[in-house]
C-alpha cells in the first residue's frame, strides 16, 4: 500500500483524531487558563481585605469579655465578619469569649457584641451597621449592609470546655481551632482554617486560604468535608478509620499516606478509595493546591466528657429556641 492509498483508506479515521486531539488540548488550555485567571482574583483577596487586624495605624477599645457555664454536647456557636477567630481547649467547664475590636477611623462602638442563650447552647455574634440584624439561638445570625465602608474588625479569643461542640464562621479572617474535643465546622472566606479535634467529625471551608483538619478519634457519626478553592488541603485521620474518601484538586499535586488510588486526567489529580470497613464519607477538595492525606501521629478512642456535677448548666429559655440576649457591649 503506496503513501496514497494509505491516505485514501484512512483519511477519516485521521481527521477524527486530529480533531479530537485539538479538542482535548484547547479544552484544558481553557481550563488551565480559566484557573490561571482565578487565581489571579483570588490573591487579590488579601489585597483588598486587610487581615492585619492588630496593625500599628490601628487602633484597641477596651476588651469585650463574656463567660458563662455549658455541658458537653451542648454548642458554641461563633458569628463573625471581618476579624478572625482562635479557639483553644480550657479545663473550665465555662465557656470564656474575649473579643478586641480594633480600627482605623470608624467608632469602635459601631459594632455590637451580642450572646444568645438557647437550649443548644451559646450563639455569640459581631453585629455590624445595617437597617435588620439579629443573633439568634442555635447560630442564627442576620445582617444587611454588611459592613458599609465601617473599618472595625473584632478577634475573637475562646476557651471551650471539653465535649463541647464548636460552629465558628467569618468572612475576613482567619479561623484556628486548637485541642477541641467535639465536632468542628469552621467557615471562612479569606483567610487559612485550623481545625484540631479528637473527638470528629470536622467540616472546614474556606475560599481563599488552607484547609487542615486533624481528627485523632470520632466521637459521632457524621461525614467529614475539608474544602478549599485557593489553597492546599491537608486532613489527618486516625490509622485505623473506617470511611470512604474522595479528594480531587485542578492544578495540585496529591499524597497519601493510607492505600488509596491516585488518579487524574489532564488538569486534574483525584484521590479515592475505602478505608477499612467503609462507612462515613470524607471529602476533600481544592481547585488551586495540593490534597494531602496523613495519619495522625495519635489516634486515641474519644472519651466522652463526664458533666459536671456541681455546675450550673445552661438556664432553659422560657420555651425551646427562644433567644435569651446578653448585654453586650455596645
Amino acid at each position: 500500500m503506496n503513501g496514497r492509498e494509505f491516505w485514501i483508506r484512512w483519511r477519516g479515521d485521521i481527521l477524527r483524531g486530529v480533531v479530537i486531539f485539538g479538542v482535548v488540548v484547547g479544552g484544558g488550555m481553557f481550563v488551565r487558563s480559566l484557573v490561571g485567571r482565578g487565581r489571579a482574583q483570588l490573591s487579590g483577596l488579601q489585597r483588598n481585605f486587610d487581615t492585619d487586624f492588630f496593625a500599628s495605624d490601628r487602633q484597641r477599645a477596651e476588651p469585650w469579655t463574656y463567660s458563662t457555664p455549658v455541658t458537653p454536647h451542648h454548642t458554641v456557636w461563633l458569628r463573625n465578619i471581618n476579624g478572625s477567630i482562635t479557639v483553644e481547649a480550657s479545663d473550665s467547664h465555662s465557656v470564656e469569649v474575649t473579643a478586641e475590636r480594633t480600627f482605623r477611623r470608624s467608632p469602635a462602638d459601631s459594632v455590637r457584641l451580642v450572646a444568645t442563650e438557647s437550649d443548644g447552647g451559646i450563639t455569640i455574634c459581631a453585629i455590624w451597621p445595617g437597617r435588620s440584624n439579629s443573633c439568634g439561638p442555635d447560630g442564627h445570625y442576620a445582617t444587611e449592609g454588611m459592613m458599609r465602608g465601617n473599618d472595625v474588625a473584632v478577634v475573637f479569643t475562646v476557651r471551650l470546655p471539653r465535649g463541647v461542640k464548636l460552629n465558628a464562621s467569618t468572612i475576613n479572617g482567619d479561623v484556628e481551632v486548637r485541642g477541641a474535643s467535639a465536632p468542628i465546622e469552621a467557615v471562612t472566606v479569606n483567610g487559612d482554617v485550623t481545625a484540631e479535634t479528637s473527638a470528629g467529625p470536622v467540616r472546614a471551608t474556606t475560599v481563599n486560604g488552607d484547609a487542615q483538619a486533624t481528627i485523632s478519634s470520632f466521637g459521632e457519626p457524621g461525614d467529614v468535608s475539608l474544602t478549599t478553592v485557593h489553597g492546599d488541603a491537608t486532613l489527618e485521620l486516625p490509622d485505623n478509620i473506617d470511611a470512604v474518601l474522595d479528594g480531587h484538586t485542578m492544578t495540585g499535586d496529591i499524597s497519601s499516606d493510607f492505600p488509596l488510588t491516585i488518579g487524574g486526567k489532564f488538569a486534574s489529580h483525584e484521590l479515592t478509595g475505602t478505608l477499612g470497613k467503609g462507612g462515613r464519607r470524607i471529602h476533600i477538595t481544592t481547585v488551586a493546591g495540593d490534597v494531602d492525606v496523613r495519619k495522625a501521629s495519635v489516634s486515641p478512642e474519644a472519651t466522652p466528657a463526664t458533666p459536671p456535677p456541681a455546675v450550673r448548666p445552661v438556664p432553659p429559655s422560657p420555651s425551646r429556641g427562644t433567644p435569651r440576649p446578653r448585654a453586650g457591649t455596645s
